[in-house]
C-alpha cells in the first residue's frame, strides 16, 4: 500500500475526531462484543485520536482493523492495520503514553495475514515472516532505566535514614520479595513455558504446507504440538493438505483485561514508622499491571458436512501469550512501583516532620500537616492499562474433509460456503460473546 494512501487515511481519522479516545474505545468494544463488527470499526475509525499522541493511532488502528476484518471489509482492515504499522515503523513516531507490547506486533501481523489469505494476496508470506521475526526478537535492553531507578531509590533511602528509619531493605530484596508472593489462582493466568505464539506458528506452518514448503510446515506443526499436545488435528494437519480439507479456526471469547494487581511487601511497612509516629496511618499502595483471566464465548464449535462431524479443539491461550509478554517486564515494573512508593514515603516523611516541627504544637497546624501528608500517601503510581481487547481468549482449530456440496454447518446454526476452486480452504470464525453474531472469513490455501 502506498505511503500517500496511508497518510491520507491517518489524516481522515484525525480530522474526524469526536469525544475522548478511551470513551470511544468503550463504545467500540460494546458494538464488537455483540457482533456489530462493521459499526464498531467505523466507530473506532472516527475516534478521538490526538495527533500529539500517536500511540492512540496505534491502538485505534488495531481495534478498527479487527472490526473490519470480521465484517469482511478487507480494504478497511488493511488501512487500519497499516496506520498501526506506521507507528511501529517510525513513520509516525511513537510516544511514551503507551508501551507497545511484543504480542500485539505478532497478532497484528497474524491478522494482516488472515486478510491477505482471504484475498489470495501474495503479501501473505511477508506478513507471516514478519510475525515470525517478532517472535524471535528480544525485549529491548532497559538497563539504563533500571540504573536510573536504583539511583533514585538510593537518594530516597538516604532521606529515610535521616528521618530516623534504621532498617532499609535494598531495592533488589524488595523486588525478590514481591516476585515470590503467591497470587490468587482464580484471578491469575498461567504464562507460556517460553515466548511463542502457537496460533501464528500454526497458521504459518499450514500456509507453508499449502504452498509447497513441507519441511518448514512439518517443523512448525511439531513446534505447535508441544504447546497443544491434546489437539489431535495438529498432528496430521499437513497430511490433510494432500487429501483436500477445510481448516477451521475458532477465535473464542474475549482476552483477559490488564488491571492493577495490588501487592503489599512486608519489608516496606517499617519505612512508614516516622509517619506513624506523627499519628498518620500511612497505607502502602503498591501495584503492578497484570492480566486477569478473560472469558470464553462457547465451549467449542461443532462442524458438520455431508461426510462427517468434528468439534474444534484447543490450540492456544491468548491470555497466556499476553501474560508471558507482561512477565518480561515484571521485574522492571516492580522496580518502578517500589521506587515510586519509596519516593512517595520519603517525600511525605520529610514534609510531615518539617511541618510538624514548624507547627510548634498547634493542633490546627497538625491537622493541616496530617491532611497534606495523607494526600501525598494516597497517590498511586499511574499505569496505562489500555490493551488490544478485541482479540480472543483462546484459539481452537479443527479439520474436516472437503465436503462434496462445498458447505459446512457450524453449531447447527449457520452455513459457510467454500469456493469451488479451493482444493484446501481455511475458515476463520470469531465469536466474542455467547450471543454475538459470528464473524466469518473464508480463505483459499491452494
Amino acid at each position: 500500500m502506498k505511503k500517500s494512501i496511508l497518510l491520507g487515511f491517518v489524516a481522515v481519522v484525525l480530522a474526524s475526531c469526536t469525544g475522548s479516545f478511551n470513551e470511544t474505545n468503550k463504545n467500540f468494544q460494546l458494538q464488537f462484543d455483540s457482533g456489530q463488527y462493521e459499526q464498531a470499526a467505523q466507530t473506532m475509525a472516527a475516534a478521538t485520536i490526538n495527533a500529539e499522541k500517536p500511540n492512540n493511532i496505534y491502538l485505534g488502528g488495531l481495534q478498527c482493523g479487527n472490526g473490519f476484518t470480521w465484517s469482511n471489509n478487507i480494504d478497511g482492515a488493511m488501512n487500519c492495520f497499516s496506520a498501526s504499522d506506521m507507528v511501529l515503523s517510525g513513520e509516525i513516531p511513537e510516544d511514551s503514553s503507551y508501551e507497545i507490547k511484543n504480542y500485539e506486533k505478532i497478532m497484528l501481523k497474524t491478522y494482516q495475514s488472515i486478510n491477505a489469505i482471504s484475498q489470495q494476496d501474495t503479501f501473505t508470506k511477508q506478513f507471516l515472516n514478519q510475525a515470525y521475526d517478532f517472535q524471535k526478537s528480544n525485549i529491548e535492553d532497559n538497563g539504563e532505566e533500571i540504573e536510573s531507578l536504583r539511583e533514585k531509590f538510593a537518594k530516597d533511602q538516604e532521606k529515610l535514614h535521616q528521618a530516623g528509619v534504621g532498617y532499609m531493605p535494598s531495592i533488589d530484596a524488595l523486588v525478590k520479595e514481591i516476585e515470590s508472593q503467591p497470587i490468587d489462582p482464580e484471578n491469575s493466568v498461567v504464562p507460556m513455558k517460553d515466548f511463542a505464539n502457537p496460533y501464528t506458528t500454526w497458521l504459518m506452518a499450514l500456509y507453508d504446507g499449502a504452498t509447497g514448503d513441507k519441511n518448514n510446515a512439518n517443523n512448525g506443526m511439531k513446534r505447535v504440538s508441544e504447546f497443544a499436545p491434546n489437539n489431535s488435528f495438529v498432528k496430521t494437519d499437513i497430511k490433510g493438505l494432500d487429501q483436500g480439507s477445510v481448516y477451521i479456526v475458532f477465535e473464542n471469547g474475549k482476552v483477559g483485561t490488564i488491571q492493577k494487581r495490588p501487592l503489599i511487601p512486608e519489608s516496606l511497612k517499617p519505612l512508614t514508622q516516622p509517619l506513624m509516629a506523627l499519628g498518620i496511618n500511612a497505607g502502602i499502595k503498591l501495584t503492578i499491571p497484570d492480566v486477569y483471566p478473560g472469558t470464553k464465548a462457547l465451549t467449542n464449535l461443532s462442524i458438520s458436512t455431508d461426510k462427517e462431524q468434528v468439534d474444534t479443539q484447543f490450540l492456544a491461550s491468548i491470555d497466556s501469550i499476553v501474560k508471558t509478554d507482561l512477565d518480561k517486564y515484571k521485574t522492571s515494573n516492580i522496580m518502578k512501583a517500589v521506587a515510586f512508593e519509596v519516593g512517595k514515603i520519603a517525600a511525605a516523611t520529610v514534609a510531615g516532620i518539617a511541618a510538624h516541627e514548624a507547627a510548634k504544637g498547634s493542633a490546627f497546624q497538625d491537622i493541616l500537616t496530617m491532611a497534606a501528608v495523607v494526600g501525598v500517601m494516597s497517590v498511586e503510581k499511574p499505569w496505562d492499562l489500555r490493551s488490544w481487547d478485541s482479540i480472543p481468549n483462546e484459539i481452537q482449530t479443527a479439520r474436516i474433509s472437503m465436503p462434496s456440496n462445498r458447505e459446512i454447518l457450524v453449531n447447527n446454526n449457520f452455513i459457510v460456503t467454500i469456493p469451488e476452486e479451493a482444493k484446501n480452504a481455511i475458515v476463520f470464525i470469531r465469536i466474542p460473546t455467547a450471543n454475538a453474531v459470528p464473524g466469518v472469513v473464508v480463505g483459499i490455501l491452494n
